[in-house]
């Protein structure tokens, strides 16, 4: 026997979670058949324990931080470095740049596993460094999925860290990169976390959502535009489709 109004909160929870960048109480109302009245009251209780948010501005509604609390208590059951790891060894092999796999925790970056840093090639990271996702191709893509309101809180009472010469320290301008992320499915750190240093990144995704970013990190001089193009942008999307693939099993 199904209990109807659970049944009708699923689907507002459903057709939630198909726009990202919210969606407003008439829309719904008119996607699911259901009364303004019966919608709002579903709203309101999920509002209650932070299962859905409303946009102060455009008055459209979200899924809420709830939500993200409990899939990272889901997440923290599956090995991502486990199943990664011979994909994260083989992408080194191929390419002899840095490889890295990143999480996004608490507002930062952390780095949960690495290849071995090619001599020649100096950077300060480590499995469970952290740092601020904007500068960072890998930070760039884990960002790449989250809301603007999501974005904001983020980013709520600090600036944009400027880190190298081309880091964006325009939370509208970061915002404009973003989705051009989402667009294009990897990104690009063009000497904007270090100076000489390019990176590509692309998402590593568990029940469809980005859980992790794959990357890979070297000098201006052996990661041309031209080889990132040519070479590395297919490779690593393709890694990062290999171990999404893994990790739905």
């Amino acid at each position: 026997m199904r209990l109807s109004s659970l049944d009708k909160s699923l689907q507002v929870i459903e057709l939630l979670s198909k726009c990202p960048q919210g969606i407003s109480l008439s829309e719904m109302s008119d996607s699911l058949g259901y009364p303004n009245s019966t919608i709002h009251h579903i709203l309101s209780t999920l509002r209650l324990y932070d299962y859905v948010a409303q946009d102060k501005e455009t008055k459209k509604y979200a899924l809420g931080y709830k939500f993200l609390e409990i899939s990272k208590t889901i997440l923290a059951h599956i090995d991502i470095r486990k199943i990664a790891g011979k994909h994260l060894r083989e992408l080194y092999e191929a390419t002899q740049e840095a490889v890295h796999l990143a999480v996004l925790r608490k507002r930062q970056v952390i780095y949960i596993d690495k290849s071995p840093t090619p001599g020649g090639l100096s950077l300060d990271t480590y499995i469970g460094f952290s740092t601020d996702p904007h500068a960072a191709a890998g930070g760039k893509v884990l960002l790449s999925e989250l809301t603007s309101e999501e974005i904001k809180e983020i980013y709520r009472g600090r600036v944009l860290k400027k880190y190298g010469k081309n880091t964006i320290t325009d939370l509208g301008l970061l915002c404009e990169e973003l989705s051009k992320v989402r667009e294009r499915g990897y990104a690009l750190d063009d000497e904007e976390y270090y100076v000489g240093v390019r990176c590509v990144a692309a998402p590593v995704r568990a029940g469809g959502k980005i859980v992790a970013a794959l990357s890979v990190t070297g000098s201006i001089f052996t990661m041309t535009m031209e080889r990132i193009r040519r070479e590395l942008i297919p490779l690593v999307v393709k890694t990062g489709e290999s171990i999404s693939n893994e990790m739905a099993w």
